[in-house]
């Protein structure tokens, strides 16, 4: 079973996928970070990198300017459009590649996937659970946590599908608004919900075992 977890800025996607994860025993993924580690000099992506920008975001040690990339793609959407072109295929494949291990290991896996809809990768799941929280409270969260301004949320926030209409795409929605109790409370509902068929499957199981009659 593979489970994506998408939702918006500051919305708290990171800690109900590792709660969800830790619940179900499952592998978790974070997409945020196979790209980081996609950037590093020696990767495909970096190299992916090189031939698209050349020396443009490199500095002095050989690493990419990540500050200086980030403010570019903020401002200009062919930055933006060619990083994804770069990076998307890489881990897109390489979740699939670990989901397909996980898979025939007979384990469950977590992925974190922020632009999950936005770039239409949702087929690829069987489950997807988006984490809402009203924009007005995202941006209030994000500016307390990262002390960023206003303009450069709203920025970030314009870049992405509204939270209400991944709401209304996903399987499943955890409300994270409210207390934190409340979002744990949901999330173990709905590990109980997903790991239920298995649960059902063992007790069948267990019930044949026990009315084998021994000749």
């Amino acid at each position: 079973m593979n489970i994506a977890i998408t939702g918006g800025l500051g919305t708290g996607k990171s800690t109900v996928s590792k709660i969800l994860s830790a619940h179900l025993g499952a592998e978790l993924i974070d997409t945020d970070n196979l790209c980081r580690l996609q950037m590093l000099p020696g990767k495909e992506g970096f190299r992916r990198f090189l031939k698209t920008f050349g020396g443009k975001y490199i500095q002095d040690d050989g690493a990419i300017d990540r500050l200086e990339l980030r403010k570019a793609v903020f401002v200009d959407c062919e930055v933006k459009n060619s990083l994804e072109d770069i990076l998307h295929p890489l881990v897109r494949s390489e979740v699939a590649a670990r989901c397909e291990k996980s898979g025939v290991e007979g384990r469950r896996v977590v992925v974190e996937v922020p632009l999950l809809f936005e770039v239409n990768w949702q087929q690829d799941f069987e489950h997807t659970v988006v984490v809402y929280v009203p924009e007005k409270v995202c941006i209030q969260r994000v500016m307390a946590r990262d002390g960023i301004d206003k303009d450069t949320i709203f920025k970030i926030l314009s870049a992405q599908m509204p939270i209400d209409r991944k709401r209304s795409l996903a399987d499943f929605v955890i409300n994270n608004s409210s207390t934190f109790a409340s979002t744990v409370q949901q999330i173990g509902w709905l590990a109980g919900k997903l790991a239920l068929p298995e649960k059902l499957q063992e007790f069948v199981n267990n019930k044949l075992k026990s009315l084998t009659v021994k000749i």
